[in-house]
């Protein structure tokens, strides 16, 4: 009798462990379906007092750490309860970690990001989720997903950066057309992984008038080189006169150095895919997790990357181009362009490195 007592107290033990979810296999997406079908106070509260209980949260990213050590000091001085541990590295190589990471039964990660570009690979992967949180409603257009995957925390524009002691007024290109003008050639600068910029100008001239003007554009005999920062130098130091697809936010660095740079603003004015950021669908806390996320979209969380020049999500924070008017502007779609980015990094290639 005690011998099938004590069989059937080990076999009630070992149902109860096999029955309880391992180690990071919560369903985050129905958690916070729950969640974010509350009153945003009540909301707010359960977040609160759940974050409390879970106490941690890791965070993948390629934002730079001291950026990121400087959002995480803000929001652990709002919630001291939640300890935050960041891991640094490239876009592809966060991406990298949390597919291996994954597919190996292991779910560490809480809050992943990376460039946007690669939603539609987590997506197909089934390894994000669905966060329809009501700060949504406060973003730009583009900067989030219309089935609630995916948030754009910040971005680059496409300017036409140009050297102001080589270039007078009255020949300043005003348009990507102007840079068609025989005088231009020899001249212009393009990034060698100008992917971006490509998908772009098909999206706002049309595929078909787009590819005319690259090729036409490649005809100009264009300086096409590894890293924006490098071409920017060669055009601050006369070797060049224009860069065609400068990220605003470094012009505006370099002119604080004193170089002489100045912009022009396309119109439309191309904006690269957001910086993507997801809360992993088996994250071990994801209310911590929200409650990260909530505070990289709230105002004082966007604040501290405006600071930086960059162009944040939030409608309520201005983007500063020097008091220089935007007229129109063009979001990449990572929903697009991801799929297609490995043929559209062999088009830019033929046009623009074959030319060569």
């Amino acid at each position: 009798m005690m011998k099938t007592l004590k069989l059937l107290i080990v076999f009630t033990l070992a149902v109860l462990l096999l029955s309880r979810p391992a180690y990071g296999q919560a369903d985050a997406e129905a958690i916070l379906a729950s969640v974010n079908a509350l009153p945003p106070k009540q909301r707010t509260e359960v977040l609160i007092a759940e974050a409390r209980k879970e106490g941690f949260i890791e965070w993948y990213g390629s934002l730079l750490v001291p950026e990121a050590m400087q959002i995480i000091e803000k929001f652990r001085q709002r919630y001291p309860f939640v300890d935050v541990k960041y891991s640094r590295a490239s876009g592809t190589q966060v991406i990298n970690r949390f597919l291996t990471e994954s597919k190996a039964g292991s779910y560490r990660a809480d809050v992943v990001g990376a460039r946007s570009n690669f939603h539609p690979t987590l997506m197909k992967a089934g390894l994000v989720a669905k966060n329809l949180a009501p700060f949504r409603q406060e973003l730009r257009d583009g900067f989030i997903d219309k089935a609630g995957y995916l948030l754009g925390q910040h971005t680059f524009g496409l300017v036409i950066g140009y050297n102001t002691r080589n270039v007078p007024p009255s020949k300043v290109p005003q348009s990507y057309q102007d840079l068609l003008s025989p005088e231009w050639k020899g001249q212009m600068a393009l990034d060698l992984e100008s992917h971006d910029w490509l998908a772009g100008i098909l999206d706002t001239m049309g595929e078909e008038k787009g590819m005319d003007f690259a090729k036409k554009l490649a005809a100009q005999n264009v300086h096409v080189q590894r890293g924006h920062s490098l071409l920017l130098q060669l055009v601050a130091a006369g070797e060049l006169k224009v860069e065609i697809d400068a990220y605003h936010y470094q012009i505006n660095e370099f002119r604080k150095k004193g170089a002489p740079l100045d912009l022009i603003i396309p119109d439309p004015m191309v904006v690269k895919e957001p910086s993507g950021i997801w809360i992993s669908k088996r994250a071990p806390h994801p209310h911590a997790a929200a409650l990260l996320v909530d505070f990289l979209f709230s105002r004082e969380g966007q604040q501290i990357l405006a600071g930086l020049s960059v162009l944040v999500a939030r409608k309520d924070i201005a983007w500063d181009f020097g008091g220089k008017q935007i007229k129109a502007i063009h979001v990449l779609s990572a929903e697009k362009w991801g799929p297609k980015y490995n043929d559209l990094a062999r088009q830019f290639d033929e046009i623009f490195r074959k030319a060569k």
